[in-house]
C-alpha cells in the first residue's frame, strides 16, 4: 500500500499544544503522508515550532496566509497544495493514535464505493486525561447531526468533486462538508477509538457554542430537500425534525410551526419528547 495521505493542520496562535499534534502525525505506522500546516498569521511562537519540525522531515510544508481567513479560508489553502490520493485534517490541539491512518486507508483501500470514513474518539482535557470515549453514530444519522466527528479520511477526486470548503458555514464548515460528500455516495463508520479530542477553555466548541448551533441550522436549511428524502427512505423524519429543533435558536417557533405543518405527527411526538426530557431530567436531579 503506498498511496498518499495528505493532512492539513490549520492553526492559528497553537503554540501550547501544535507539537504534540504534530508528533501525533510523526509516529503514524502508515508513513506516506505529506502534512501541510497553514498558519493563519499566528502571533505566538506557534512558528517557531512550525519551523523546527519542517526543517527535521522533509514531509512537511509550511505555508502562512498573509493575512487571517479563518478555518474554512484556511483549509482551502492547505489542499490546494495537496497532492495525496486521500485527504484528512486535524487540529493543532487534536492528535491522532498511533493506528489512525493505517486503520482508515485500509477501509477505503479495501472498499472502492466508499468515498470518506470516519472513527470513535476520545474527549481529553488539557493536560490530556480522558473524559470519556465518544462513540459516533452511522451515517444514516447525518440527517439529524455531525455525525463524523473529528477523524475522518476521504477521497481525494470526491474532494476535488465537491469543492471547497464554505467560509460562510464557518463553525460548521465539516458538517456542511460530509453532507455534500454523503450525497455523492457512501460513507463508513469505522467503529475503534483513533483519536485524542481536546476541550479546554479556549477551544471553539467550548466559546461558540450558540453560534455553533446557528451555522449548524443554516447547513440543515440548504440541504433541507436533500436530508427530508434521506431522512424518509431510513424512517427517519421525526429524527431530522428533532435535529433541527435541537439547533434552532431565534427561529425555534416558526421551525416548529413549519414542521408540525409539514407532518401532523410530529406534535405528538414532541409532546412525548418534551416528557419524557423532563422525566430524565428529574431522575438526575
Amino acid at each position: 500500500m503506498d498511496r498518499k495521505i495528505s493532512i492539513v493542520l490549520p492553526v492559528y496562535n497553537g503554540s501550547e499544544y501544535i507539537a504534540d499534534s504534530i508528533n501525533s502525525i510523526l509516529t503514524q505506522t502508515y508513513k506516506n503522508w505529506e502534512l501541510i500546516i497553514v498558519d493563519d498569521c499566528s502571533t505566538d511562537k506557534t512558528p517557531e515550532i512550525i519551523k523546527h519540525y519542517k526543517e527535521s522531515d522533509p514531509r512537511i510544508t509550511i505555508c502562512r496566509n498573509e493575512k487571517n481567513l479563518g478555518l474554512p479560508n484556511t483549509l482551502n489553502v492547505g489542499f490546494s497544495l495537496a497532492s495525496g490520493d486521500y485527504y484528512t485534517w486535524t487540529s493543532d490541539d487534536n492528535l491522532y493514535l498511533p493506528y489512525a491512518l493505517e486503520k482508515m486507508i485500509d477501509v477505503l483501500e479495501k472498499e472502492p464505493e466508499v468515498l470518506m470514513v470516519y472513527t470513535d474518539f476520545s474527549v481529553i482535557d488539557s493536560s490530556g486525561k480522558v473524559f470519556y470515549v465518544k462513540k459516533t453514530f452511522e451515517p444514516k444519522y447525518i440527517v439529524a447531526q455531525n455525525v463524523c466527528g473529528a477523524c475522518f479520511l476521504y477521497r481525494s477526486e470526491t474532494a476535488k468533486q465537491i469543492g471547497t470548503y464554505d467560509p460562510e458555514s464557518f463553525l460548521a464548515e465539516d458538517y456542511d462538508y460530509w453532507i455534500r460528500i454523503y450525497r455523492q455516495g457512501n460513507i463508513r463508520h469505522l467503529s475503534e477509538n483513533l483519536y485524542l479530542y481536546r476541550m479546554h477553555p479556549k477551544s471553539l466548541t467550548s466559546t461558540k457554542q450558540e453560534l455553533v448551533k446557528e451555522q449548524t441550522y443554516k447547513v440543515m436549511e440548504r440541504h433541507f430537500l436533500f436530508l427530508y428524502e434521506a431522512a424518509r427512505k431510513n424512517n427517519m423524519i421525526y429524527n431530522f425534525f428533532d435535529g433541527l429543533m435541537d439547533v434552532s435558536t431565534s427561529n425555534y417557533k416558526n421551525t416548529y410551526k413549519a414542521l408540525t405543518s409539514m407532518n401532523i405527527g410530529y406534535t405528538f411526538h414532541c409532546k412525548k419528547r418534551q416528557i419524557k426530557n423532563k422525566l430524565l431530567s428529574i431522575k438526575h436531579d
